[in-house]
């Protein structure tokens, strides 16, 4: 089939990437010209694992193209995945305002009857509004009619996005009045070859699947974060808690490691998004409120307990920070739990030096008041403090003997709770995680 992908962003690029590489001849249109131009020399705008080399691959096969030309993109599509970002904006609320770009774009050059899907996150209600407003455009200028728009939520996580298309734990549609079964089948098709579980709803269950489940995970998250709160206060153990509790079949283990919070583009967007949808239907949404708080709360937390390690003050200290991107496998920083961390430990006085292996550049950019280092060593050299704070697996495994032998102070702060503390207090240097005792070098835990 011949499928246009709208929005080589995140989401964008690896879909068209993926679709190419199940054998679809694939269209990608972008706006911004220089992101188009890195395209064409085979550079990705973002760090993903895998996706520089699979674009290469499908663009040597022919089968993945790249244009600024609307009315080329949507002369003769089998299918239009729209695939733009949805910010959120001060009030909570999605910005759709490149969603109705696209469609004014579409309404403007489609070519032929198509079916399209809506992968971008979108709140309850917009796939039937998109639907009707492209279709009066439609209408305008005598084009094509009854155009169908079925909301087609992503489930990729970064870092793990390409296995994540490839191997999806399931597929939602979600149709309006408009789309007919074989319309419903066109965008099956795509996704057959994947063998998931198909789900065919109602375009608003549709919808809210996507935000529902990123707002539930962070749920967990903030959870284990109060709890972690507790076991600290408590003299328990954080882990062995989880062990209890993730024995239980009904609760498992997933997403319940305490630290310095969740952040990236999509939990903190879509649980900020449920309580607008909420507070737009006159629907009170306490606990999604209260995930939200207990997550913004955690990088003042952690740097308190860093504070308290030194007696109150961390004027004049040297904080080394161990990753900046939101998590691992990614050069994405938003809503970045380290950097926010960083922020607030300036503010208490601390000198901050920092060193990610893919986000260095972003931060440089954003927070140049950051000392970025080549590495954990280069960064912990003269450090009263390291902070673990984003779990790339080479800091985790690193030999942390030359850190402690680098350092001025003996503190190693454990914001992903990933490191063994016997391993820290083996290296030296006394450990200090989430709801875990505080354990130093020939003291034992305390």
């Amino acid at each position: 089939m011949q499928i246009t992908v709208v929005g080589l962003g995140y989401v964008g690029l690896v879909t068209a990437t993926c679709l190419a590489r199940l054998g679809q001849e694939v269209m990608g249109l972008e706006a911004d010209a220089s992101r188009l131009d890195a395209l064409e020399r085979g550079e990705t705008p973002y760090y993903e694992p895998h996706l520089e080399g699979e674009l290469s691959l499908q663009r040597a096969e022919r089968r993945l193209r790249f244009t600024l030309d609307p009315s080329l993109a949507f002369r003769e599509p089998d299918a239009i995945l729209i695939c733009v970002g949805t910010p959120s904006r001060p009030s909570g609320d999605a910005d759709l305002a490149a969603v109705d770009s696209v469609i004014e774009t579409i309404g403007q050059h489609l070519g032929q009857r198509t079916v399209i899907a809506l992968r971008s996150t979108v709140p309850v209600g917009t796939t039937r509004v998109v639907e009707a407003r492209l279709n009066s455009n439609l209408a305008k200028r005598r084009g094509p009619r009854d155009v169908p728009v079925l909301a087609n939520p992503e489930f990729l996580r970064t870092g793990r996005a390409i296995e994540d298309f490839l191997h999806p734990s399931r597929v939602v549609l979600g149709r309006t009045a408009m789309a007919a079964e074989a319309d419903v089948e066109t965008l099956a098709t795509l996704y057959r070859p994947l063998e998931a579980p198909l789900f065919v709803v109602d375009a608003e269950s549709a919808e809210l699947v996507k935000n529902a489940a990123n707002s539930y995970l962070a749920t967990r998250i903030s959870f284990i974060n109060e709890l972690a709160a507790l076991c600290e206060a408590s003299g328990a153990s954080v882990d062995a808690v989880i062990e209890g509790i993730a024995a239980d079949p009904r609760i498992g283990g997933d997403y319940l490691r305490p630290g310095i919070g969740y952040g990236g583009s999509c939990l903190p967007k879509d649980v900020s998004s449920m309580m607008a949808m909420g507070a737009k239907r006159g629907i009170e949404l306490p606990l999604v409120a209260a995930v939200a708080a207990v997550n913004a709360a955690q990088p003042a937390r952690a740097a308190a307990r860093l504070a308290e390690a030194f007696g109150g003050s961390l004027d004049g200290r040297r904080i080394a920070i161990l990753g900046l991107a939101f998590k691992a496998d990614t050069d994405d920083i938003r809503d970045s739990p380290a950097l926010a961390l960083a922020v607030i430990l300036r503010a208490k006085g601390a000198d901050i030096v920092a060193c990610d292996p893919q986000a260095a550049e972003r931060v440089r950019a954003l927070q140049p008041w950051i000392e970025l280092s080549d590495g954990p060593l280069e960064a912990a050299t003269g450090a009263d403090a390291v902070v673990l704070a984003t779990e790339w697996p080479e800091y985790v495994t690193m030999d942390l003997r030359p850190i402690a032998s680098a350092m001025r102070g003996s503190l190693l702060f454990d914001g992903r709770n990933a490191l063994d503390p016997a391993h820290v207090v083996g290296a030296g240097l006394t450990y200090l995680g989430a709801g875990r005792p505080v354990s130093r070098p020939g003291a034992g835990l305390s």
